[in-house]
């Protein structure tokens, strides 16, 4: 079904007057768009794509190359009325980045500068349209870190990581992308360009930048950021540790949190994902629930000291010795994991949930969530199920329960069917155990149902009270995060 806001004249019309701001090799027009942009890596995405029906169908795709060419399209925007969809590099499983009402979709590949290194703050103004894994690649360069590590780093910008408030493999440590971001500069729904404070916790009244952070670009769109840096650490120190018992791991991963340790990678695998994920890609005889430690820093006698704590802690807790092979081997194939034959590819129905609770709740949410999802299709489709523990806090962790069905119905409907399903039973029972239905992959146009459940009326209204306030039109990213242009 069509759905395109525009007929054939107005697109016309609009490729031009984009034209005009980009300059004409820099825009492409909705049969152009078609062929190189189908929206971003979520199953449902792909699936749709795949059967001729995308779900993201811009009218015009426009590559600008300077935050003011982005507030002159955005000003367009409101003009003509027409809905305007941020896009980084793609790499989002939620299906956020989507134009799925037409409009213009912003790609923001060509804002790919850094703008600014500052070594004596450790500090730099980075582009939102540059890739994170090239980013990266050029601090590590000059002895420096950005330490986001996202597995979609081949792909994410870090303006994507932006909005769906990305988390990375070194998040235990160093924090989600909240923690990496001082400032931002931002496009606002109106085109009026803001650049927030430059250093955040700051007095000066309610802290603005975070508003954008995780905000799926219905409030803005960043074009820039002031990111913190780190020097590349001196020592890494990787351990394996394997559980019979997944409570025991669980228990092991509290105390470290609990006592002020802070491994930047802990990921403990229960049995299923240890023996059919982990084990797949490290070949080191993995046969049980296992925990992947990684401690790093710069002073070696520190990182000695905080490993030898953290892995006695799991030795306590029943933890079982498995060496430091596992661990190095999965750091560097870190990404393999999302590539073939690791990574799921069409017939399959695949989608990962990650939700987060405290730790009164987590095991509950783990069981709970699990029972959910294993019971809410038809055993006859084989689905399969792992589930690990990757982002631990001070207070609790979270789950990733990654489903996959060996091969789905052959008509999209129906495999879109049991797909809504699954995310029904998990998101369902995420919320009735007492989690937070997403940690940090974002909304998008798989939970969007869900976010008043989440929210609740009052926290609804108050979301919707910022979005009319900064997008009276109605323009950006309409229907995102359950915010409507009827509503604006």
């Amino acid at each position: 079904m069509d759905t395109s806001t525009l007929d054939p004249g107005a697109t016309a019309s609009l490729v031009q007057m984009l034209s005009g701001i980009v300059g004409d090799d820099h825009v492409l027009d909705r049969d152009a768009a078609a062929k190189v942009h189908t929206g971003d890596m979520s199953w449902l995405t792909i699936s749709a794509a795949a059967i001729g029906k995308p779900l993201s169908r811009p009218d015009a795709l426009v590559f600008p190359s300077t935050t003011e060419e982005v507030s002159e399209i955005v000003l367009l925007a409101n003009r003509l009325g027409v809905p305007v969809t941020p896009f980084g590099g793609g790499s989002g499983v939620q299906g956020a980045a989507n134009a799925d009402r037409g409009g213009i979709v912003v790609s923001l590949k060509r804002l790919n500068k850094v703008r600014t290194v500052d070594r004596e703050s450790m500090t730099a103004v980075v582009e939102a349209g540059h890739v994170i894994r090239e980013l990266e690649a050029g601090f590590n360069a000059d002895g420096l870190s950005f330490t986001h590590y996202p597995a979609s780093a081949e792909w994410a910008t870090l303006g994507g990581c932006i909005a769906a408030r990305g988390s990375g493999v070194l998040s235990t440590k160093y924090g989600k992308i909240e923690e990496h971001i001082l400032s931002v500069e931002v496009v606002l729904p109106t085109g009026d360009i803001v650049h927030t404070p430059a250093v955040p916790r700051h007095a000066a009244g309610p802290e603005l930048t975070q508003l954008f952070v995780g905000a799926e670009g219905v409030l803005g769109i960043v074009t820039a950021a002031t990111v913190a840096l780190r020097q590349v650490p001196a020592t890494r120190i990787f351990r394996c540790l394997l559980f019979d018992d997944l409570d025991a791991g669980i228990a092991a991963g509290r105390e470290i949190m609990v006592d002020g340790l802070r491994p930047p990678v802990m990921r403990l695998y229960d049995k299923a994902a240890a023996t059919g994920s982990l084990e797949r890609a490290v070949e080191c005889g993995i046969d049980r629930a296992a925990m992947v430690l990684m401690f790093d820093g710069d002073v070696d006698s520190v990182v000695q000291a905080e490993a030898a704590a953290g892995i006695e802690k799991c030795l306590k807790h029943g933890g079982i010795d498995h060496g430091s092979e596992a661990g190095e081997i999965w750091w560097k194939r870190r990404y393999d994991f999302y590539y073939p034959p690791h990574a799921p590819e069409l017939p399959q129905i695949w989608a990962t949930m990650d939700v987060v609770a405290d730790f009164a709740h987590i095991r509950g949410v783990y069981d709970a969530v699990t029972e959910a999802m294993m019971g809410a299709i038809d055993p006859k489709w084989n689905m399969t199920l792992k589930t690990h523990f990757s982002h631990w806090y001070p207070w609790g962790s979270m789950i990733y329960p990654r489903f996959g069905v060996p091969k789905g119905p052959d008509d999209r409907d129906e495999a879109l069917g049991l797909h809504d399903a699954i995310v029904k039973a998990a998101t369902e029972a995420a919320l009735e155990s007492g989690a937070v239905i997403n940690d940090h992959h974002g909304v998008g146009m798989r939970l969007n149902d869900y976010l008043g459940d989440q929210l609740g009326e009052g926290g609804m209204v108050m979301l919707q009270g910022i979005k009319t306030g900064l997008d009276p039109n109605g323009i950006l990213c309409p229907g995102k995060l359950g915010l409507d242009v009827a509503s604006a």
